[in-house]
């Protein structure tokens, strides 16, 4: 979970720009699940392989 911290807590800050920004949450949400994307948080496997 600590390898998570990052990936999450830029998830969250750009949901949260993006939303005021475009005075709509469910479209900042959405783009700051995609910026998640972009930092890692769906690294599925990166963790099997490292073992």
């Amino acid at each position: 979970m600590k390898d998570k911290v990052f990936p999450i807590s830029m998830t969250v800050l750009w949901g949260v720009t993006f939303g005021a920004a475009m005075h709509n949450w469910t479209l900042g949400i959405c783009m700051g699940l995609c910026m998640g994307t972009v930092f890692g948080l769906f690294d599925a496997g990166k963790d099997e392989d490292d073992k």
